[in-house]
């Protein structure tokens, strides 16, 4: 699943304040699955927030909005195949009132290939300017080879009476516009589908779907979230189901499926990122009280100080639950806890050599301190020494700090990073020009903050008012940002 925000909600305005709000909002992603007779196609998937739209009154004397939406796909700058059409939103008597969202959804065909994706969304009784986005989109569906489709969210789903644009495998699938769940939102319902398998195993022999949660930061999976389910191999199986997500705390999520065969061997997993909205609900850690920290690497740390030191230390690196846990013992003196969550932090992730896993990890934590520390921050506590704590050294830095109206900055650029990602940036930026200390100011890593203004706010050095509408900018003679950020 390909999921693109081109409306900024209020979610994001906690992360990239600097972001400029359209008066239309909303939310659009793009999933491919596979025909065996027919071949592949493209299903997307729209959200308009009915409020942000403008309503006019219609010939039957009712308010209604209307949308013109322009879907093209391109190779090497040729369209390939478009859809442009009218979405109409519900009639409603008085746009004072409470005024709902409306979905659309869209299935078209798309030969094997890679393609350019561009959307254009505009607002039929409005003169704002049309919502643009872009983005890649890959068809290459082996029939040969054992693959999964992207993942749908789903709304809410029906065994389907009579075919029609929103049935798959026998169901009427209502969709979830969106990666964010609320707290109202108590269950995670999705629909998958493995290609080929039949040709990997014998067609009709026994596997199993595994489908569990798992954190975004650390990739380690939970227990109280993990499910299987039994099919017999074929040409085309389909994983539709759900999770109980009410007891499951705020966090970044990864959603994991895999295929595995009769002696439990993996043959293929797939993941999808996702957020949880759920304030107030926790879960337990492991019975820290029950660690036996004898003779281990953290009964040696006595210092409460130093106990301190490397608990904050690992926020980079924890997951939700676990930084709330390292909060409240740390705020305590209790020596022994704070051992004994230390030494099954790292047991957690390698139950065979804990110790040598602490020890390359507090190396790194040692490096940050001493290159990124300020007056009044730790190293880990810096984006600088974050970044590099979570991901590793960067594969380049480009580094500049006299450019043309330009604030210092500094752009990372990392070859690949986990959860399947390639080629991701990091820009970095002093705007008080003074101390050491650089602030991310964009990257396009998932969970990072994204900026879609940040040349903008880079170059905003000698400008009090920045234009945010304005996409072509002066950067100045000599500005090299974009050059560094794209290579």
């Amino acid at each position: 699943m390909k999921k693109l925000n081109i409306a900024i909600l209020a979610l994001l305005f906690l992360i990239a304040p600097n972001l400029k709000a359209q008066n239309l909002q909303a939310l659009f992603y793009h999933a491919s699955f596979l025909h065996p007779a027919e071949g592949p196609y493209v299903e997307s998937y729209l959200k308009v927030f009915g409020p942000s739209a403008t309503y006019k009154l219609n010939k039957n004397d009712m308010y209604q909005a209307s949308l013109e939406v322009l879907i093209v796909f391109k190779q090497d700058d040729k369209i390939k195949d478009f859809r442009k059409y009218n979405l109409l939103s519900a009639e409603v008597k008085d746009t004072s009132s409470a005024i709902p969202n409306f979905i659309d959804q869209q299935r078209i065909p798309l030969p094997y290939g890679v393609y350019q994706l561009e959307l254009s969304l505009k607002d039929n009784n409005s003169e704002e300017a049309p919502l643009e986005m872009a983005d890649m989109i890959s068809m290459e569906y082996d029939l040969q080879k054992l693959r999964f489709s992207d993942f749908q969210f789903v709304e809410s789903f029906s065994k389907a009476e009579e075919a029609s644009i929103l049935t798959k495998s026998g169901f009427d699938l209502i969709p979830y516009v969106g990666d964010w769940f609320p707290q109202e939102m108590t269950n995670l319902t999705f629909y998958t589908e493995l290609y080929g398998l039949d040709k990997t195993i014998p067609s009709g022999e026994d596997f199993i779907f595994m489908y569990y949660l798992e954190s975004f930061e650390t990739n380690v999976s939970f227990d109280d979230f993990s499910f299987f389910q039994r099919q017999k191999a074929a040409p085309v199986n389909v994983l539709l189901t759900g999770l109980d997500i009410q007891n499951l705390p705020s966090g970044n999520y990864n959603l994991v499926v895999e295929a595995r065969d009769k002696q439990n061997e993996l043959l293929l997993m797939n993941k999808i990122f996702f957020q949880r909205s759920n304030p107030g609900v926790e879960i337990e850690l492991t019975d820290i009280e029950s660690v036996d920290i004898t003779s281990t690497f953290a009964e040696q740390v006595t210092d409460l100080d130093s106990l301190r030191f490397y608990l904050l230390s690992l926020m980079p690196i924890s997951n939700s639950m676990e930084k709330q846990f390292a909060n409240n013992v740390t705020e305590s003196s209790d020596v022994k806890k704070m051992q004994q969550f230390l030494y099954n932090f790292w047991f957690n992730r390698n139950e065979d050599y804990p110790d040598k896993e602490w020890e390359r990890y507090k190396q790194e934590v040692l490096r940050v301190e001493d290159a990124y520390a300020t007056r009044i921050k730790r190293g880990f506590e810096t984006d600088q020494g974050r970044v590099w704590l979570k991901y590793g050294p960067p594969n380049q830095a480009d580094e500049s700090k006299h450019e043309p109206n330009a604030y210092p900055y500094i752009i990372w650029h990392y070859h690949h990073l986990e959860n399947n990602q390639s080629n991701k940036r990091f820009v970095f930026y002093n705007p008080h020009l003074v101390g050491t200390e650089y602030i991310l100011l964009h990257s396009d890593a998932r969970g990072e903050i994204y900026n879609p203004y940040w040349e903008v706010d880079l170059h905003g050095r000698n400008t009090q008012l920045q234009n945010y509408d304005n996409s072509d900018f002066e950067r100045g003679w000599g500005s090299r940002s974009r050059e560094n950020f794209i290579k």
